[in-house]
């Protein structure tokens, strides 16, 4: 089982999240979900996504990208998924779910440059939320 991991990060008028590892139980769900209201919560009117780390999903995974689109849309704010692997594509294409979300390459990503790192550095001034 992959561990998962959710990161929030603002910078000035600019808010991402990195979403890291597989999504497979209610836990992991729940830490995605929660991860992605704080950055809604910040009352920007883009949130960016990365997702180059996120591994396949459950059921539970994608309700909760579902939750937290419904949650951005009823806001105002658009979730700019982006650079999500062809393994994830699959799963949401079979669910439906892509026709939702704003999906993006990775080379769209105009979020905190922080998060794309492969490692974050301990001085980093990024919330980590939930690391399981």
């Amino acid at each position: 089982m992959n561990d998962f991991n959710a990161h929030v990060q603002r910078i000035g008028g600019n808010v991402g999240v990195s979403l890291r590892g597989a999504c497979t139980d209610a836990v992991a769900a729940r830490q995605l979900e929660c991860a992605l209201q704080e950055a809604i919560a910040s009352r920007l009117l883009v949130v960016w996504i990365d997702c180059q780390r996120l591994m396949p999903m459950t059921w539970q995974g994608q309700r909760a990208i579902l939750n937290a689109d419904r949650l951005a849309h009823v806001n105002g704010v658009t979730l700019h998924w982006c650079g999500m692997s062809g393994a994830v594509l699959e799963q949401l294409a079979a669910s439906g779910l892509n026709l939702l979300l704003c999906l993006q390459p990775a080379a769209n990503y105009k979020g905190p440059p922080l998060l794309l790192q492969d490692q974050f550095p301990d001085s980093t001034q990024s919330r980590f939320l939930y690391n399981k």
